[in-house]
């Protein structure tokens, strides 16, 4: 639930992300795990499972909705199953393994990665 604005200029945090995510053309994931870091309101595990469950659903609604106008699957789309499929399993082991300093330093690695996209360098 968003919350509601205490004052007209404040802005909710789902709103920022939101605004974020669309003028960067990143998911809102990339910003949610950091922020749920530097606010302190959970530890990286918690954050990173947070994030791919916050990942997972806004990519089955962009997915739906792509099916609903384009009325059509791809054709690559077992491959692109198959990749979701080892990134999630590959994510998950990696995340259950990984001490503490080394999911930062992951979340770190992806932010540069993201921050790259947003410069247009790749």
């Amino acid at each position: 639930m968003t919350k509601i604005a205490r004052d007209s200029r404040d802005i909710p945090l789902s709103w920022g992300i939101g605004l974020l995510s669309g003028l960067t053309g990143t998911g809102g994931g990339i910003f949610l795990s950091p922020l749920l870091l530097f606010i302190g309101w959970s530890a990286a595990r918690t954050a990173s499972g947070v994030a791919a469950a916050f990942i997972l659903c806004n990519s089955t609604a962009g997915f739906l909705g792509n099916i609903a106008s384009v009325q059509a699957l791809p054709a690559e789309l077992p491959l692109y199953a198959g990749a979701v499929f080892l990134g999630a399993l590959m994510g998950t082991t990696l995340g259950i393994k990984l001490a503490r300093p080394a999911i930062l330093k992951a979340f770190g690695v992806v932010l540069v990665i993201a921050g790259l996209k947003m410069l247009g360098v790749y």
